[in-house]
């Protein structure tokens, strides 16, 4: 009997560390997210962003402010799951002009495909608790009125790239903890029935 209960328990740890890998992936999706765009003018109503690499499909989004307030949006572009170059983004330059500073944040389209629904369902996508974002200089002239305190890193002409990071918490993120959980539950209680009965 202790050697079934042992056994038994032995199982149950291989396939919850076999979950394990399989949790990590469901989280960090199908790929690494990431934006890399250079310093450029606003005023010619549009910005380019030089890559996008998405887990799924959503949305490059540009903002004045770094705080990822909606009211703070200047212009948006579709981005399908994968590596997405020179992606063209319109932007309303009469909000963006003033600014030296604009964020490019990585939105999910889980609303109404196709329709950027922010606040909604079209969140922003997160990696180790942070959004996926890059500040970019407009190589407008520093206004005193734009607020700097969200701003990431210096920012320069060259590429921003975000490193690789963890990943969106997904509905299967519970399903390997739990099962570890429960992998050493039943092995603490095979052992404590074997020792009780030997």
């Amino acid at each position: 009997m202790k050697t079934r209960l042992f056994a038994t328990a032995m199982l149950v740890m291989m396939v919850a560390s076999l979950l394990m890998p399989l949790s990590a992936s469901a989280q960090t999706g199908a790929g690494v997210n990431q934006i890399a765009v250079r310093a450029q003018e606003t005023n010619t109503g549009q910005i380019m962003v030089d890559s996008v690499t998405a887990a799924q499909d959503g949305w490059v989004v540009l903002y004045f402010m770094g705080n990822l307030d909606p009211l703070t949006v200047v212009g948006l572009a579709p981005v399908h799951k994968g590596v997405n170059t020179n992606v063209r983004v319109n932007i309303d330059s009469g909000l963006a002009d003033p600014y030296p500073t604009l964020w490019a944040v990585l939105h999910t389209d889980q609303g109404a495909v196709g329709t950027f629904e922010w606040p909604g369902a079209d969140v922003p996508v997160y990696q180790n608790g942070a959004p996926v974002m890059v500040a970019f200089g407009t190589q407008a002239p520093a206004v005193a009125a734009a607020p700097q305190a969200a701003a990431p890193a210096a920012v320069a002409g060259a590429p921003k790239i975000l490193p690789v990071a963890g990943g969106l918490t997904s509905p299967l993120s519970w399903l390997a903890p739990a099962a570890l959980g429960a992998a050493l539950l039943v092995a603490g209680l095979a052992l404590s029935r074997a020792r009780a009965r030997g």
